[in-house]
């Protein structure tokens, strides 16, 4: 009897977009708003990105004619747009949040803390002017398009899984969204679910969002898009985004046409999408990992060198230290032959003179005064000196071996090029590059009153234009056999 099989689940699709609202993009009196190079990124996508150092909010109108061409604009329309128009696989839930807030107690809280924003019924509240038709399409004649469903929630808290009622501070009770998460990403569902988040602020709102769909379900495509999302600063961005990918295992995409697909959208949708430049997630990525193989490098070169100086330090203070006893007890025991020498002048005098114990306890004393008020203080001085100076130059070492290690074993230096001459030119540089720094540091060391050894010459190759040839006749055995016939024959024209 055969078994039935079970056909699995058609995958569908959940777009969450987290404050595309006007008191963020195009209102300056907000203090939540975007700095220029934020909106840019989203709304303009002329190449400014949001690292150009701005803070200032966007202060010139945008046409609708140049929204449309944005990068966000143009998303949407290749994702919901295109399930209006009958195209994609699967059904795209879009779920709009919006902050919206009534005045009351829980309100005041947060505005004390941001500054007025998102009140409820205010213009700064609605969705960017002229993406109200993506981000909310007008329902087609005979009820919306089974590809499509649109979703709007309204969250009046930092946290969207939590809830506040007017004048009542955040609650436990349950929120729209959480309602709608749980029908949606509920009941097994989560297994065959492509969730993408997009919007602001990356470092609390959608920082915060990931970590409540992450903790609450099970869901195992979960992406956030890059391009698509921005902060109040690059630093802030970047570092939110990096703990949604190394703590939440969330996805970070670097691509819009790759977002697109992701959710569903057909390849022709999706290629109409501009290619985003380079991502800055991406090379701060990067340049976290370069930092971390540096500095750990460094890290294990600079413990190396602690255990040496802390070994020479400790052999330093053990010779101090028998040197300081030796002294303490000569001079110890000078004085005790002075202090017995004079008791016998006083008992016999005649046996015993004044001058032998005055020298040994001038010598004694002599010992004891130089131990404890001139030699100790300048020899620890002299030692803490030197172990600072020794410290420092192997601390320099160390981050510049590190540097040296990292930038001469990148792809770049290590990849092989077709012009023999460029590649030998290139690694003649690498190690003249090391040499400077060993050289320094040996120079270093000898003002320190260390002279360690220099590195031996490398031996010289075969072809070099002094070395002998292996192939040639041995010219040294030749000539000590003619001088030895020499020899040989002036002897006998002496005899």
């Amino acid at each position: 009897m055969s078994t039935p099989t079970t056909t699995p689940a058609p995958p569908h699709y959940v777009l969450i977009t987290q404050c595309l609202q006007n008191d963020f993009f195009l209102n300056p009196e907000c203090a939540l708003a975007l700095p220029a190079g934020a909106v840019s990124k989203l709304l303009l996508g002329d190449g400014h990105g949001d690292g150009d150092g701005t803070t200032a909010p966007l202060r010139a109108p945008l046409t609708r004619a140049r929204l449309a061409r944005s990068p966000l604009a143009r998303f949407l329309d290749a994702t919901v747009g295109s399930r209006t128009r009958g195209h994609g696989d699967g059904v795209l839930h879009l779920v709009n949040i919006r902050d919206w807030h009534v005045p009351g107690e829980a309100y005041d809280l947060e505005r004390r803390q941001y500054g007025a924003h998102c009140e409820a019924g205010t213009w700064g509240a609605r969705y960017i002017d002229g993406l109200g038709e993506l981000l909310d399409p007008a329902e087609p004649e005979g009820g919306r398009d089974a590809l499509l469903q649109v979703h709007h929630v309204l969250s009046d808290t930092l946290f969207d899984f939590q809830h506040a009622e007017a004048g009542v501070p955040a609650t436990g009770e349950r929120s729209a969204l959480t309602g709608l998460l749980d029908r949606l990403l509920g009941d097994g569902r989560a297994e065959t679910a492509h969730v993408v988040v997009i919007g602001v602020l990356t470092d609390i709102k959608i920082q915060l969002l990931l970590t409540g769909i992450r903790s609450r379900y099970g869901v195992r495509r979960l992406a956030v898009c890059d391009p698509l999302t921005a902060g109040r600063t690059l630093e802030q961005h970047l570092d939110a985004l990096g703990f949604c990918e190394r703590v939440l295992r969330v996805e970070i995409m670097t691509s819009l046409a790759g977002t697109a697909r992701f959710l569903g959208s057909r390849p022709e949708d999706a290629r109409r999408l501009p290619r985003a430049g380079p991502s800055r997630y991406a090379s701060h990525s990067a340049y976290l990992r370069d930092r971390q193989s540096v500095l750990s490098y460094e890290d294990a070169r600079l413990r190396d060198y602690r255990d040496q100086s802390s070994e020479r330090l400790r052999r330093a203070r053990l010779t101090v230290g028998f040197a300081s006893k030796f002294l303490l007890g000569l001079g110890a025991g000078l004085l005790l032959i002075s202090l017995l020498l004079s008791v016998l002048s006083v008992l016999f005098p005649h046996r015993f003179g004044w001058q032998i114990p005055a020298v040994a306890g001038l010598l004694g004393a002599g010992q004891i005064v130089t131990l404890f008020f001139t030699r100790p203080v300048r020899s620890v001085q002299d030692a803490l000196a030197e172990e600072t100076v020794y410290r420092m130059i192997l601390e320099s070492r160390s981050l510049k071996v590190a540097l040296a290690r990292h930038h001469v074993t990148t792809a770049d230096a290590l990849r092989r090029r077709g012009d023999p001459a460029r590649q030998l030119a290139a690694l003649q540089h690498q190690l003249e590059i090391l040499e400077q720094i060993d050289t320094a540091d040996f120079d270093r060391l000898k003002r320190l009153g260390i002279t360690p050894d220099p590195p031996p010459d490398p031996p010289e190759p075969p072809n070099a234009p002094n070395a002998p040839d292996p192939s040639a006749p041995r010219q040294p055995r030749a000539r000590r056999t003619g001088r030895r016939r020499s020899r040989r024959r002036t002897d006998r024209a002496s005899r």
